[in-house]
């Protein structure tokens, strides 16, 4: 199904722009300092594949990706009650070595991350947060989005969807022109390329016919 790709208006660019100028991620983290943030486990970092899912809803991604590739490790975050709590039920009665989950919020989660330790990252169907008056809620606007790229390995990976074309055309924008950000090659850009639904809302568009994009950008090196 065809999924023309949106560029970003003048007013995205310009208030994304802004946003990068007055970014400040240790500022924004200060929420969190008081409080106690779950991490992965060391058992994570010891496989020599890695792959996160942001916003892993019940972690159907991350489950069937774990049978697919016993060799590689998979992480879910998600910091929804009913998701994130169902999730972490769904990892824990899994069996599964290489699957992992954290219920928390995935910010302070990803901050933590050492530089150049993810060889995948996957951030598929996120609230496109439409108002105007929500920009910086979305992630190419947000603070998180540098370190986000810095955490991809040279040769990883950032794969992102929606059923919003405004929505990927910023990623497009950012990942190509944030100023701290560099190094990454767009791979693929179009229509989704799974035939089954690799989440639940993924199949629930497929199944209604939505149209939905997809892009991947690779880390240079």
């Amino acid at each position: 199904m065809h999924f023309p790709l949106a560029a970003p208006d003048e007013d995205a660019v310009e208030a994304m722009r802004k946003s990068w100028q007055r970014q400040d991620l240790t500022r924004y983290l200060q929420r969190w300092s008081a409080a106690s943030v779950p991490q992965p486990s060391q058992a994570f970092w010891d496989y020599p594949w890695r792959g996160l899912d942001v916003g892993c809803g019940f972690g159907k991604y991350v489950i069937d990706q774990t049978e697919k590739h016993a060799e590689r490790a998979y992480l879910g975050v998600d910091k929804g009650y009913l998701r994130g709590g169902g999730m972490i039920k769904r990892v824990a009665g899994s069996g599964r070595a290489n699957l992992f989950g954290v219920h928390a919020n995935v910010i302070p989660v990803i901050a933590a991350m050492p530089d150049a330790s993810l060889d995948q990252i996957t951030v598929f169907y996120p609230n496109p947060w439409w108002p105007k008056k929500h920009y910086k809620k979305r992630w190419p606007y947000h603070p998180v989005a540098p370190k986000m790229i810095r955490a991809l390995k040279p040769g990883g990976v950032i794969i992102l969807t929606s059923n919003e074309a405004f929505y990927l055309g910023e990623w497009q924008f950012a990942l190509e022109n944030h100023p701290e950000i560099s190094g990454m090659t767009p791979s693929y850009a179009g229509p989704i390329r799974a035939q089954e639904g690799r989440t639940h809302f993924e199949i629930k568009f497929i199944e209604e016919g939505v149209a939905c994009g997809e892009i991947e950008y690779r880390k240079d090196g």
